[in-house]
């Protein structure tokens, strides 16, 4: 009698599970090791979401005007960026600081090369303040580039923000 290959197969497989079993729980180690190893960057990043109502202003007596802004905080081991997104009459309007406050110029826009030259950009100042007062919308990242340290000083390399919606 001959085996066919799938027979064969079968039992070099029951073999090695006899002698040599897996982990029970070696599949979905596997499978979540994989899924993490990626985001760890931006678990670490991606800190804070926090929905702000804000009081803009009186029209009279009891009527109040609110805005929805949205805080955003990114930390990582090199900076930490805070990014307030609100609602204005224009759209959206983006504000952000970043510690340790370097000169350093910031761009916005979507991922990807392809979209590079749609991305808009700005300079932190002295003290780490940036804004974009009519920002893009949707999905976009931040790129910090710090400018070319006076000597002395140490380099701080570039900083890229996971994805976040404007």
């Amino acid at each position: 009698m001959t085996t066919s290959d799938d027979e064969l197969l079968q039992s070099v497989a029951d073999l090695y599970s006899a002698l040599d079993p897996a982990p029970g729980d070696l599949a979905d180690g596997v499978l979540a090791r994989i899924a993490v190893q990626d985001l760890e960057a931006e678990f670490e990043l991606f800190t804070l979401v926090q929905p702000v109502d804000t009081l803009v202003g009186t029209r009279s007596g009891d009527q109040a005007e609110t805005s929805r802004t949205v805080a955003l905080e990114f930390a990582g081991s090199t900076y930490r960026v805070l990014v307030r997104i609100s609602d204005t009459d224009d759209g959206r309007r983006l504000d952000g600081w970043v510690v340790p406050a370097l000169p350093m110029r910031v761009f916005l826009g979507p991922q990807g090369d392809a979209l590079a030259h749609t991305r808009q950009s700005a300079y932190a100042d002295r003290d780490g303040r940036f804004e974009f007062p009519a920002s893009m919308t949707g999905e976009v990242r931040l790129w910090l580039l710090p400018q070319a340290p006076r000597a002395g000083e140490d380099t701080v390399p570039p900083f890229v923000t996971p994805p976040f919606l404007v």
